[in-house]
């Protein structure tokens, strides 16, 4: 037996951690001295912790780890989750990394934010009847708000006649429950469609990448701000390509802002 010390020397662990992975129940002791309250642990649970390390190296959480070390069998389908995890990551980063290329070359042209100004006009957003489903739901889950729109559409035998748009109606951000709606226009009106109406808006119609909405909507609030208007009702982002199909450099969304 090996005093928790020992153990944290050998194992290259702190006592601190084992204490706290005794106390969430991940690694317990082997015996504790019923009368010091001393820790005790064997020489074996050292691969127990390698495995945690390893897993955490491969940023499994504690829960998850507790649950393969209750049972193995899981190891092998968490460990292909985290596969495609990293893998999704290791995308998303080489997209981040092509967008700073962009700006450190568009820094000698007179910054990042400017690129887009040129592009923006005061129109009337399209009228157009849209069958639509609005929910409140974590943005993450949006993608399925979309398969949705389209399984419906399919069910009620409707026709698709344009691009689908998304609306978002929240007044601020607040990802985890985020007021979106997603909207086809279709030929048919009927009880299950509605009409949406023109109104006065800010327009701007942008390719590329997805990472640089956020850079265009601050675009459009400085437009909107040096014409002396405001903007009076949610942003609405019609898609004009499939980001599932498309490049993601070659994406093109069509934005509109209502305005006053």
């Amino acid at each position: 037996m090996l005093t928790i010390s020992q153990f944290s020397k050998i194992a290259h662990i702190t006592t601190k951690t084992l204490r706290y992975y005794d106390e969430i129940q991940l690694l317990k002791p082997a015996e504790i001295d019923p009368h010091n309250g001393y820790r005790y642990y064997r020489s074996n649970q050292m691969a127990t912790v390698f495995l945690i390390q390893k897993l955490r190296s491969y940023e499994c959480s504690l829960e998850e780890i507790k649950k393969i070390l209750v049972d193995p069998a899981l190891l092998k389908s968490t460990l292909e989750r985290k596969q495609a995890e990293i893998s999704e990551k290791m995308v998303t980063y080489a997209s981040l990394q092509a967008l700073i290329d962009k700006d450190l070359a568009t820094l000698s042209d007179g910054g990042l934010y400017m690129q887009h100004q040129e592009k923006i006009e005061r129109v009337d957003s399209p009228q157009m009847t849209v069958f639509s489903i609005r929910r409140i739901l974590n943005v993450q889950d949006f993608s399925e708000l979309l398969t949705e729109v389209f399984e419906m559409i399919a069910q009620e035998g409707m026709i698709p006649v344009g691009p689908p748009l998304s609306i978002y109606h929240s007044p601020e951000y607040t990802p985890e429950h985020y007021d979106m709606e997603f909207a086809v226009p279709v030929a048919e009106a009927n009880y299950k469609t509605y009409e949406l109406a023109p109104r006065p808006c800010a327009k701007l119609h942008y390719k590329g990448n997805y990472e640089r909405l956020t850079e265009v909507y601050m675009q459009l609030s400085q437009w909107v701000e040096e014409q002396q208007l405001e903007i009076v009702g949610p942003a609405m982002e019609l898609c004009v390509t499939d980001p599932n199909t498309t490049s993601p450099d070659e994406n093109e969304v069509t934005i509109y802002l209502p305005i006053e």
